[in-house]
């Protein structure tokens, strides 16, 4: 056999243990996936986000936002997008009401951004809490919400990325805690409180109790992986990462862990995609929109707006 033939088939040979290392059958066994639409009422698109506000779930989107009550049946909500371009800026629930963090207009060459914070209670009207906070000028970053606060980790402006962390009370004024966290720069972080604890993802995992002293945990999700482009979901007692690129290519998979530690996965029904919205609602995982694309193999890009859920059985 030739190098070329040799080389070939050791590649394709690692490439299906990492799939076997990844592919728990017990995952298929205790979880099942079930398309609800094949396509919604919004526009196929990524980088948008799903929530849950009581008895009701959310999409809120590029174009708008929409609501159910039922996962199925969807409506538009007179409620507009507030920040703009959610790829760069999120959405945040805090203290019963949903956080808009500053307004973005264009892209990473030329943008306009305003540190504008925006609050609804109602879910139809927005409230303008703050044209000059100092939320930081940046994006790229996941808020989330710890110890009755919000929190943001990293992200980047136009010149470079951080490695800090800051908070707020009331999303308009905001504390910087910590400099130069032992992670290092980055930005995309996606932060899940589990177990009691924060978990800080990326394509490794660190843990902290208190949001300023942090601990890894995990130097690689999957070993010899670079994993990101996920949605990190908490269900049944475990962290589920939905919709997860591996070395720059677009998996069906979902990552699961008990711990934060040990990852395992379950191939899913659904198209392969990243940047996917997701959110827990009347007991089972429900998923919509991504992207693919952007490989050699494929390199146009195909977006997506069909729902699924995910029940344990």
């Amino acid at each position: 056999m030739s190098r070329s033939l040799l080389l070939i088939s050791f590649a394709l040979l690692i490439g299906l243990q990492s799939q076997a290392q990844t592919n728990n059958p017990q995952l298929h066994s205790r979880y099942v996936w079930t398309k609800v639409l094949d396509s919604a009422g919004w526009r196929k698109s990524y980088n948008f986000q799903m929530f849950t506000q009581h008895d009701t779930a959310w999409v809120f989107h590029h174009d708008g936002n929409w609501y159910s009550t039922n996962g199925k049946t969807w409506a538009k909500s007179q409620l507009g997008n507030a920040i703009a371009n959610l790829a760069f800026l999120d959405y945040v629930q805090f203290k019963g009401a949903m956080y808009g963090l500053g307004h973005f207009e264009g892209n990473i060459e030329h943008f306009t951004f305003k540190p504008v914070i925006y609050r609804t209670t109602d879910f139809k009207h927005w409230q303008i809490l703050s044209v000059r906070s100092n939320l930081p000028a940046r994006f790229f970053y996941h808020p989330f919400v710890f110890n009755h606060k919000i929190w943001i980790i990293g992200g980047e402006d136009k010149d470079r990325q951080y490695s800090d962390i800051w908070n707020s009370a009331d999303g308009i004024t905001w504390i910087k805690q910590r400099d130069n966290l032992p992670f290092g720069k980055r930005n995309h972080s996606q932060v899940v409180v589990f177990k009691g604890k924060l978990f800080l993802l990326n394509s490794d995992v660190w843990t902290s109790t208190n949001g300023l002293d942090w601990t890894l945990l995990a130097p690689e999700i999957l070993k010899g992986e670079q994993v990101f482009g996920y949605t990190p979901v908490v269900y049944d007692n475990k962290i589920w990462l939905v919709g997860c690129n591996r070395n720059g290519r677009f998996y069906s998979q979902v990552l699961v862990s008990s711990d934060g530690k040990n990852w395992a996965g379950q191939t899913a029904p659904w198209t392969p995609r990243g940047a996917m919205a997701s959110t827990v609602f009347k007991g089972k995982i429900y998923i919509t929109g991504g992207k693919y694309g952007g490989m050699p193999n494929h390199p146009d890009f195909r977006y997506s707006n069909d729902v699924w859920t995910l029940e344990k059985k």
